[in-house]
């Protein structure tokens, strides 16, 4: 059976608890209130304590080839500018 987290409203505590997917009346385990709510699992929650490594983001490789355009447009006007002179 899957663990599914839960917060109470009235103690403020939060606790695991093991049942089926489409169990719908839990108590608080400490006060034994029903005024509960589901937490979302800990991997779905979009938030990550974890820093993410910007060499692994995605975009990366596009960032490089806009700069690396860039460069080349630079170039390509300081060429164009002493041509003209």
């Amino acid at each position: 059976m899957p663990v599914y987290a839960y917060k109470c409203h009235t103690c403020k505590k939060i606790f695991e608890v093991r049942h089926g997917m489409f169990f719908e009346e839990q108590r608080c385990v400490s006060c034994m209130s029903e005024d509960v709510f589901r937490l979302p699992p800990a991997g779905l929650t979009g938030i990550s304590n974890k820093k993410e490594d910007s060499s692994n983001r995605p975009g990366k490789i596009v960032d490089e080839y806009i700069k690396d355009a860039k460069e080349e447009i630079k170039k390509e006007k300081k060429k164009l500018k002493s041509e003209e002179m």
